[in-house]
């Protein structure tokens, strides 16, 4: 089984514990925790949807980018600005492992995933096409695991000769408080007699 048809058999099944939780009632908590913030989600069922949705397109990314996507085209100079995001528009959670509570079967994608990302075959594809790292970033946040970090794949780039090495960046010299300003804090009463 290669690479790409091993992470869509973790993500589907995955998918499916979210639409059986979803369906259940599992996000209503984190549906009320957002509402609370102000985002749009007063349906949990919104933010289940989202979130199969979500894995589901990282499963068509991630197999795409393993395939051997082409590199994307240069964008031209002057593009025109996306459109803000509205706010209180539906999002999922940033928290990390956020979706381990809800939907218990988690742990186990989580575990599964932990193992895909640590063998040397899905290093080396992270390694080669950084652009991997945008999908599995966000999965990983919310299954609460680390991304392990990719081997070098390039060298650095050597210093030129005789430029001057980075130094720490200049501090500011301290000035003293001008007279008639306030200090920061105010000093402390002493405690009165008892």
């Amino acid at each position: 089984m290669n690479l790409a048809a091993r992470f869509a058999a973790i993500l589907h099944a995955l998918c499916a514990a979210v639409a059986r939780r979803g369906a259940a009632g599992a996000f209503a908590g984190e549906a009320a925790r957002q509402g609370r913030r102000g985002t749009a989600f007063a349906d949990p069922h919104a933010l289940t949807v989202l979130l199969w949705s979500r894995l589901q397109r990282a499963i068509a990314r991630f197999a795409r980018l393993a395939a051997g996507a082409p590199p994307p085209r240069p964008r031209p100079r002057k593009t025109p600005a996306r459109p803000a995001r509205a706010r209180g528009a539906p999002d999922l959670p940033r928290r990390r492992g956020w979706l381990l509570a809800p939907v218990p079967e988690a742990t186990a994608a989580a575990s599964q995933l932990r193992a895909f990302l640590a063998e040397p075959e899905t290093r080396a594809l992270i390694a080669a096409e950084p652009r991997l790292g945008r999908i599995l970033r966000p999965l990983c946040r919310t299954l609460g695991i680390l991304l392990p970090e990719a081997p070098q794949s390039r060298a650095r780039r050597p210093r030129a000769p005789g430029a001057p090495v980075a130094a720490d960046p200049p501090t500011r010299p301290h000035r003293p408080a001008q007279p008639g300003t306030y200090p920061l804090r105010r000093p402390r009463a002493p405690p009165a007699p008892a």
